[in-house]
């Protein structure tokens, strides 16, 4: 032992390594722990039913998605920058800090201003959570030896996601059907939990203390902006991700107005969007295989159609038969999400990990402030169906569009 490795000083490397291998693996576990309970989203499939039995109308929901997203766009990068200065692990406790505020704050709003102030709160836990679970996620893989499996990883994380939100959202249509205040009160709990399974994780930039002593919050950002602006793979995947994301989540939220138009109750829609990350779920964890046949390329093209198929047949099927439409555009979302995760974590530089990331949010944003109130503003103008198949009409063109300009940076690069 000392021939191989020298003295003290190589036993405290050997030491050293080991210490990063269990810490890598511990905090996967913990990050699996955390996943399951912060996207425990209760309300996930039934939020904007909800608000409108509060008084709201479709255009104040869609109102206040906007502002969700507008103060994630105002918040995503300096927020990026904050959790790459101060730790990824500090992000994500404040993040459960604001979903307790969130809520608490739903609970009692029974007015617009309420409800605004409730949104705030929820875009502020949403972007402390961007890019620093997945960062740990990276780093961690990386200890543990196991980061050229980070596609299983990132599909196990969207697998357990998926699996958590379909259990919260059948147990908050059931609890709706009994007591709205159920949901929040069971909701804030969770959130509760999540606070305390980020305790657990280790901060992985703690092997990494020059990162934290010397690199400033202005040296971050400029860093951060010089690599978005030099490297067209990653501003292909942050478009890709915007819009793909964008389409299938404006008619998820609007969808819920829409099946119960198509005569689903509270409770069949909670089944159907359980149903939906179910399988979601198995085409995440399953995500490594399919890359391995399809190639990357090729899955992240097939997702991308069967997405803009889903959006069609969600807006044009009649009756209860759209669901099958929605269940086909969000799954194959939730089936390219660890591709494009992997994508960006292959390119971008460490140090500016959460900052980078964040674009991915900031991209999403931007779709939702001005694409979901717009939608919300032409179904009261035209109907709820027919801005459906107008809307389906101008996703498919864009989710194909980004996908065609996608493939052609990819192939440059």
């Amino acid at each position: 032992m000392v021939f191989l490795f020298g003295r003290n000083g190589g036993q405290e490397n050997v030491d050293e390594f080991i210490n990063q291998v269990r810490a890598g693996r511990k905090n996967l576990i913990a990050l699996y722990a955390f996943v399951a309970t912060s996207r425990f989203w209760v309300d996930g499939g039934i939020w904007l039913v909800f608000w409108q039995q509060r008084g709201l109308s479709l255009f104040e929901v869609g109102l206040l998605e906007s502002l969700l997203h507008v103060v994630c766009l105002v918040s995503d990068v300096p927020i990026g920058i904050f959790a790459d200065r101060f730790g990824w692990k500090l992000s994500l406790l404040m993040s459960a800090v604001f979903g307790i505020g969130y809520t608490s704050l739903a609970l009692f709003s029974h007015s617009f201003w309420l409800a605004a102030a409730s949104f705030v709160l929820r875009g502020l836990q949403v972007t402390f959570v961007n890019g620093s679970d997945t960062s740990i996620a990276y780093e961690s893989a990386g200890w543990a030896g196991v980061q050229n499996r980070y596609l299983a990883i990132s599909g196990r994380l969207v697998a357990i996601s998926l699996i958590s939100m379909g259990i919260a959202e059948a147990t908050g249509g059931a609890l709706a059907a009994w007591s709205w205040s159920a949901v929040y009160v069971l909701y804030t709990i969770v959130n509760v939990i999540s606070f305390f399974t980020v305790l657990w994780v280790r901060e992985p930039r703690e092997m990494r203390k020059s990162v934290r002593e010397y690199a400033s919050v202005f040296s971050i950002a400029h860093q951060a902006l010089q690599f978005a602006k030099k490297s067209p793979p990653f501003l292909a995947w942050i478009a890709l991700s915007g819009i793909l994301f964008g389409c299938i989540a404006t008619f998820a939220f609007y969808g819920q107005s829409l099946l119960l138009h198509a005569g689903y109750t509270l409770v069949g829609i909670g089944i159907l969007t359980g149903f939906e990350n179910g399988l979601g779920a198995l085409l995440s964890s399953l995500a490594e295989r399919l890359v391995k046949r399809m190639g990357n390329k090729r899955m992240v093209t097939v997702s991308s159609i069967l997405a803009a198929i889903g959006l069609m047949l969600f807006a044009w099927l009649p009756g209860l038969s759209l669901g099958f439409g929605y269940l086909l555009g969000s799954i194959a979302g939730n089936a390219i999400e660890p591709l494009i995760e992997q994508g960006l974590n292959q390119i971008i530089p460490s140090e500016q990990r959460a900052t980078l990331l964040s674009f991915n949010s900031t991209a999403f944003s931007v779709f939702m402030i001005f694409g979901f109130p717009l939608f919300g503003w032409l179904a009261q103008s035209i109907g709820l169906f027919h801005a459906a198949q107008l809307g389906s009409v101008i996703g498919v063109i864009a989710i194909l569009g980004v996908t065609y300009w996608w493939r052609g940076r990819e192939r440059v690069n």
